[in-house]
Formats: C-alpha cells, structure tokens, sequence
C-alpha cells in the first residue's frame, strides 16, 4: 500500500504548496508588523495600559482638612494586601481596573470599568480620585465636611474631559454590569453620591462630629446616599490581575456586637506625609 504524501508538487499542477507556503509566511510577516505599528499587538496594548495606568500622580497636599476639587486616594489600612494575609503587610488602595476582555477595545479606564483594592499604595492614575460637588455648585476650595453629599471623579477621566464617577447599583441588570458591585460611570446620578461619617468612638457620638471638616490620614467610613450601606472590602474575595491579586470591595454595613464598623469598612484619605 502505497503511503499517502498530500498535495505534492507535479506536472499536473501550476503552482507547488512549497511556493504557496513561503507566501503565507510572508503574509504572517507582514500582518505583524502592521499590527506592530497600529498597536494591535497584546504586548503593545500591555504596555500602553501600565503608561497609561501607573503614572505616577501628585496628590493635594494637606495635613489637616481636605476640600472639594482636591485629588485623593482612598485607603483602606487595616486589611491584608496580601493572599494569604501577612502581619507586616496592611492596607488596600481602592482603584481601578482593566480586565483581559477590556484591553483588547481600550487600554485606558472607561465608563464600565470596575473598582477593586490594590496593593500598591503608590499614587498613580489608576487610584486617584477627585471630590466633586454633588448638588451642582462650585465648591472648588470649600472644606469637605461629615456627611456631606460629594461624588468621586477618577482624576486622569477628569483631565480628559470625560469625568467617570464611583458608582454603585443596589439592583445591577444581569449581563450588563459585572461581578464586581463597584464600577466607574460617565452618569453622575444618584447612585454615584457618596457622604463620609466619623467612626464611632467611646467618648463622642457620630451626631456630634456632624458638619465638623473631614480631616486627612483619619478613620472614616464612606456611606453610599442612596442605600446607606457602608464601603467596604471584601478579604475573601482575591483574584488575579495583570500585575498582582486584588481584592474585590464590598457594599455592606458590617458591624461588630458593640455596633462599630468592623476594619474591613474603615478608610482613610490617604496622603502620604513628605519624609
């Protein structure tokens, strides 16, 4: 029996598959370079996503209240950064994120993309937020105080001149928002208001601190108007980014059985002192 060799090259045929091979290669060849100078390449959108995300940011300098207009990050200082938990390791910067299906239409965050903790505590694109007025005056200068109504830009949308509002929807419709309860939003509506409260403590009641300005590097909670539930940081629920786990947040209101805010729901606006 004789063994079957393919399509080889003879008489009866006008061009050999050797001949048809070399020009697909070179088609290969010249299809990625296109792409190559398009920046249609994985590796290309790689790096113009980490340019474009872990730029490094200048915060607003202050060591004691913080006013509307000025560029923040939220920390979230007694969680563990790491999986498994380290004792020496504390503290989850909230930011945003690209997902592997998100780089391939955009290597920037755009309206959709969602929010998680990040590990890494230095100010960059990706985790500095803006406090933008939220009952449509300008308040650029004026003293943030306790439960205040205020929305949080992301500060590199607001240089484009597409500001992305934190947004968080009660009722998500499925198949249009992710698994992730936090998300950034083009829409400033009501679901994008956010109001900080002082942490609950033995000797001064919350009602009293009322209209007091929010001081910087403080224990704060941050409640969410239009359901008043607590932000919080889910430690149970990591995965893997592009360049390190993160941990996912968490919308709810835990307490312990004094009634006080468990550490998973505490911030801090986060500025990191001079040294």
């Amino acid at each position: 029996m004789v063994d079957d060799k393919g399509i080889v090259y003879c008489n009866r045929v006008l061009l050999g598959n050797w001949y048809e091979a070399s020009q697909l290669e070179e088609y290969k060849l010249n299809k990625f370079l296109e792409q190559m100078k398009k920046g249609d390449l994985m590796l290309a959108r790689y790096r113009k996503m980490s340019e474009n995300l872990n730029k490094p940011t200048v915060l607003t300098q202050s060591s004691s209240s913080i006013d509307f207009g000025a560029k923040i990050t939220l920390l979230a200082p007694h969680v563990p950064a790491t999986d498994p938990p380290q004792e020496d390791k504390k503290g989850l910067l909230l930011g945003g994120r690209l997902s592997s299906n998100e780089i391939s239409y955009s290597q920037e965050l755009e309206d959709g993309c969602s929010v998680v903790g990040l590990s890494d505590l230095e100010p960059t694109e990706k985790s500095t937020f803006i406090i933008k007025s939220a009952d449509y005056c300008n308040r650029e200068g004026e003293s943030l105080k306790y439960n205040q109504e205020f929305l949080l830009a992301l500060s590199s949308s607001v240089t484009r001149k597409n500001p992305l509002y934190l947004r968080y929807d009660p009722n998500p419709i499925p198949g249009l928002c992710g698994a992730l309860p936090l998300y950034l939003s083009k829409h400033p509506v009501s679901n994008t208001r956010w109001r900080m409260l002082p942490t609950q403590g033995p000797n001064i009641t919350r009602f009293e601190q009322e209209g007091k300005p929010v001081m910087v590097n403080t224990d704060l909670i941050i409640n969410h108007c239009a359901t008043n539930v607590n932000l919080g940081i889910n430690v149970g629920c990591w995965m893997m980014g592009f360049y390190e786990k993160v941990c996912g947040p968490l919308m709810k209101t835990c307490l312990d059985v004094y009634g006080k805010e468990l550490p998973n729901n505490v911030w801090q606006i986060y500025i990191p002192i001079a040294s």
